[in-house]
């Protein structure tokens, strides 16, 4: 999983540099919000099969307040710190040549972020048969 996570990373930080943003800020937004993405799909799918309904109906407010925050505002900090300049100096000598450079286009990449969550409603709908 890491390495997806890093070459995911090392291909945004790319993306970012080609069209003048800033390329590790870039980088951190885009991975953040699919590492959100998918952690509350997550807490969602749990809380349906272990209590039958979706948006955790057993856990009080304060509770998921606190789960909110650590999906939305922990894996952006998170992996700003981790991707410093000598990891992102190491990722960028380590996935150069790459052969999926080439065969995946900066679009596919990108698109990352819309096939996650078209993949958990439709997964949330499937669930919502069985209640």
């Amino acid at each position: 999983m890491k390495k997806i996570i890093d070459y995911l990373f090392y291909r945004y930080y790319i993306i970012s540099i080609k069209n003048e943003e800033f390329p590790r800020f870039g980088a951190t937004c885009v991975l953040s919000e699919i590492v959100t993405i998918t952690y509350l799909f997550i807490i969602l799918i749990l809380s349906f099969v272990l209590t039958g309904d979706f948006f955790l109906p057993n856990t009080s407010e304060e509770t998921r307040i606190i789960i909110g925050i650590i999906g939305c505002f922990l894996p952006w900090i998170i992996i700003y710190l981790f991707y410093n300049k000598k990891t992102i100096n190491t990722l960028l000598e380590k996935y150069k040549d790459n052969v999926y450079n080439v065969k995946y286009s900066d679009k596919t990449v990108l698109s990352i972020r819309y096939v996650i969550p078209t993949v958990g409603l439709l997964l949330m709908f499937f669930l919502y048969q069985f209640k």
